[in-house]
């Protein structure tokens, strides 16, 4: 896997971990903010990726370890689902 991302140009490897940390702050981090507040916030993640983009350069697992952080987010989503749906059908079955 990891030489497949090191096949991809520089600017698709900066643009997935700027994809990917977008996903990471808004799934696990994002509060509402207006919108220049949310400009702000997105740029400066924009220009903290070119660190994960030299990090990936000197050949750390930037993106794999993006990408496993980004499974953990969407498992833990779904487990707390599951959590709220049984709490809702226990808190019915007691009324």
């Amino acid at each position: 896997m990891n030489q497949w991302f090191d096949q991809l140009p520089k600017w698709a490897t900066y643009l997935l971990i700027l994809l990917l940390t977008g996903i990471i702050y808004r799934a696990a981090f994002a509060r509402p903010l207006p919108l220049l507040k949310n400009v702000i916030v997105y740029l400066a993640l924009a220009a903290g990726c070119y660190l994960f983009l030299i990090f990936d350069i000197l050949g750390f697992p930037i993106i794999p370890s993006l990408l496993i952080t980004v499974g953990l987010i969407i498992v833990t989503r779904i487990r707390l689902s599951i959590t709220k749906k049984r709490q809702e059908g226990d808190s019915r079955a007691t009324k």
